[in-house]
């Protein structure tokens, strides 16, 4: 009992230091600098790239499109393996564009700025037209896009949708 209770008072002890030493050195300064994060301006830097990426997908412009992510980024279509980096995004943003009568609308419903302005979260809703065998179906569903500033520019790191329509047995 007595060894636990000192182990517990160590870890408690060593807490502070523990998270100041992970800490870097300049989040203090940022956190209190004149040039803190400026959210609304972020939102509509990021808001302006969903806007892009609508021309994007209109132009049917998948390595356009796979620009929009960082090198390092990932998209998760449902129903399929992840795509991860931007040569297999661009992959599978091609193999989407291509279905006959494909359109698709984004609209972010949220989007919170991290406090450092390094990170975005963008939530929202999409609908999606198809026409497979010449007849129009409609899908709608939910969608996160992590963004991540990269000097003065959003892009997407982590890209994730699934419908809301029920699964199909099979």
């Amino acid at each position: 009992m007595t060894r636990s209770l000192l182990l517990l008072s160590s870890a408690a002890l060593l807490m502070p230091a523990w998270q100041a030493a992970a800490m870097p050195a300049n989040h203090a300064q940022e956190k209190n600098s004149p040039a803190a994060v400026d959210a609304g301006a972020d939102e509509k830097a990021i808001r302006g790239q969903v806007d892009r990426w609508h021309e994007l997908m209109k132009a049917k412009d998948s390595a356009g499109i796979a620009e929009l992510y960082t090198s390092d980024g990932a998209v998760m279509p449902p129903n399929a393996p992840i795509g991860k980096g931007r040569a297999a995004i661009q992959q599978v943003w091609a193999s989407l564009l291509q279905i006959p009568g494909f359109e698709l609308s984004i609209v972010p419903e949220q989007i919170i700025v991290s406090s450092s302005g390094d990170m975005a979260l963008d939530r929202g809703m999409y609908k999606l037209t198809i026409a497979p065998d010449g007849t129009a179906k409609t899908d709608t569903g939910k969608y996160v896009v992590v963004w991540r500033k990269s000097g003065d520019e959003w892009k997407a790191a982590a890209d994730i949708f699934n419908s809301d329509l029920p699964a199909s047995g099979g």
